[in-house]
Parts: structure tokens; C-alpha cells; sequence
């Protein structure tokens, strides 16, 4: 858990000055491998909130930093252990918040309970759970069911959703869909579209961003989004008052490469599993998180962000949203 002598030389250079003097991480995981039928197989290593701060306190150089816990979805966890393990975690710090992971099985009186718990805000559901078998095509409903969606409106809940289907944002289910429930159907929801809603290429955001942009209770979150593009979309034609910072750390982002469109797919590039040739420059990649947050500094240069429009990603619209002390 530690810098690289070119992470060091492209924070100092390149991000601290960007950066703001506080962090609110809106997409981040808590994990332990015991949630898991073979811990010993566990795809993920233990990231508790002590982890969290600690990657936290090397990545930022040391900057107050607190989270928007996500639950993890991973086929074959132990759903119910999980939340309540992530719940205790997340007691421990007051500034930080935690959304619960949620599949179309969870008992609605489980997830109401859970939800009365202090720093609990929201639902954390996943594709990969839908009822249709289809994790690729599926509809926001066949893994968010609508007497989840009830309880969420009535309690005017939080929820991290990941697009499914080819086209995620620009999809004509997922935006008829998220005008009716915005509109009409669940007004009290409030939506963090994850990835810049799941757009890693610049075709979903692009095509999508009209209409999103005109519904109530849509925001966005930065993580994993290591493309130029996608974030140049978003922040010119978004308000800043609708976006989170977000890292996906740690297993997603805390890794050396970054995800690479290819043409209108992306595929992530981790250099110890990839062969590559550096004959015209120094061979030093960096950290996939950094890559990210060079995107963003480059994208707020074109869009023409200021100080103040960074501030409101990177904290103070969390500090609004969530009721997050100064």
C-alpha cells in the first residue's frame, strides 16, 4: 500500500492542486473474503474502513477524506452477513454513509430495518442479481424490484445503480424508465447514475445526456471513468450541484493501467497482466485511480470548471446531500 516514485511525481505535479483540501469518496467498497463460501477464494482481499482511510491517507496525501460505502456485489456473497458487517463498519465514522446491498430476494422488512440504522442512506443493487438470468440486457426492475423501489420512495432513499443493457444511458428502456420513476412512479429516489452513467466510452453520455439532464433527482458519479470524453460531456452539459467524486476503489481502481475505450467497448488495461512496449518514453504507468483523476482535471480545463465547482464534486455536494459535518 504505497506510491510509486511516478504516482508521487504526477500527484505533486499534476493533482495536488487540483484535488480539493477534502474528499468525499461517493463510490467506494468495504469487503471481507468471509462473506464469501471459500474465503480462500475470495476474489477480493479484506477492505475494511480502516483500509479504506489508509489507501485514502496515501492517495491524497493526507486530506480529511470520508465515503459513500457501497456493499459488494459479488455472485455467491453472503448478503445479509455482509450488510451487517459493513453496517458495524461504518459506526465507526460519522461522516461516512453506507448503502446496502440489496438483490430481488431481500426480505423488504430486512432492508427497513437496515435502513433505520444511523449512516445508512440507500440501496446498493447489481445486474448480476437480476430475475431475468440475463445480466447484460436486463431492465432496472428485473434487479431493482418495484417493491424495493416502493420502500426506497417511501423512505426517500439513495440508490447506486450501474445501467445494464448495450447502450446503458442512452438506452430507450433505461431513459423511459428513469423518466417514469423520477417523474411519476418513485419521486422520492434519489439516483447516483455510477460511471458517469456507465458511460466508459463517449457514445452513452453523449447520446443520453439531453433528456437525463432534465429529470429531478439524477446524479452522477466520477468513478472508474479513466476516458477523457465521457467527463468532458459531463461537465459541460451537467450541473456541477448533480456530481460526486467516485474512485470504485479499491479492487476496481487501485491498480496500475486504466480502462480503455475501443470504439464503443472498454476493457480494463492492468499492466502485470499485459505485455507492453515503451521504446518512446519512460515505461512508468500509474495507479488507474490517478488516471482517473487526470481525466477529470483536463476535462474540468475544457469544460471551464472552477475552484468552486470542484469543491462541490469532491465534498460539498455531499456535505449537502448527506448531512456531512464541516
Amino acid at each position: 500500500m504505497e506510491l510509486n516514485d511516478h504516482d508521487k511525481l504526477i500527484w505533486d505535479e499534476e493533482l495536488s492542486d487540483f484535488v480539493s483540501e477534502r474528499v468525499f469518496d461517493a463510490h467506494i467498497h468495504m469487503f471481507s473474503p468471509e462473506h464469501m463460501p471459500r474465503p480462500d477464494r475470495a476474489p477480493w482481499d479484506l477492505a475494511d474502513l480502516d483500509v479504506l482511510r489508509r489507501w485514502a491517507d496515501i492517495l491524497y496525501a493526507g486530506r480529511p477524506t470520508s465515503f459513500l460505502t457501497l456493499g459488494s456485489p459479488l455472485p455467491g456473497i453472503d448478503v445479509q452477513e455482509h450488510n451487517r458487517w459493513c453496517m458495524q463498519q461504518i459506526q465507526s465514522d460519522v461522516q461516512s454513509r453506507f448503502q446496502r446491498l440489496v438483490t430481488p430476494e431481500c426480505d423488504l422488512e430486512d432492508i427497513y430495518s437496515d435502513c433505520q440504522q444511523a449512516g445508512v442512506v440507500g440501496l446498493k443493487p447489481y445486474r448480476i442479481f437480476s430475475v431475468t438470468g440475463d445480466i447484460k440486457e436486463c431492465r432496472i426492475h428485473e434487479f431493482l424490484p418495484h417493491d424495493q423501489l416502493e420502500l426506497a420512495n417511501d423512505l426517500g432513499l439513495w440508490v447506486t445503480l450501474h445501467l445494464s443493457r448495450q447502450d446503458a444511458c442512452a438506452d430507450e428502456y433505461n431513459l423511459a424508465d428513469l423518466e417514469e420513476y423520477t417523474t411519476r412512479r418513485y419521486p422520492n429516489i434519489k439516483w447516483i447514475l455510477a460511471h458517469v452513467a456507465r458511460s466508459f466510452t463517449y457514445w452513452p453520455i453523449k447520446h443520453g445526456i439531453e433528456r437525463l439532464r432534465r429529470l429531478p433527482n439524477i446524479y452522477y458519479d466520477t468513478s472508474a471513468v479513466t476516458e477523457l470524453m465521457p467527463l468532458v460531456t459531463l461537465f459541460k452539459h451537467e450541473l456541477p450541484e448533480r456530481m460526486f467524486y467516485g474512485s470504485d476503489g479499491i479492487e476496481s481502481m487501485y491498480f496500475y493501467g486504466k480502462y480503455v475505450a475501443l470504439g464503443r467497448a472498454w476493457q480494463g488495461l492492468d499492466i502485470s497482466r499485459t505485455k507492453l512496449q515503451f521504446p518512446h518514453c519512460d515505461a512508468r504507468p500509474i495507479l488507474a485511480i490517478y488516471e482517473q483523476l487526470l481525466s477529470m482535471k483536463h476535462a474540468a480545463e475544457i469544460a471551464g470548471l472552477d475552484r468552486t465547482d470542484l469543491d462541490k464534486i469532491f465534498f460539498k455536494n455531499a456535505q449537502r446531500e448527506f448531512a456531512i459535518s464541516v
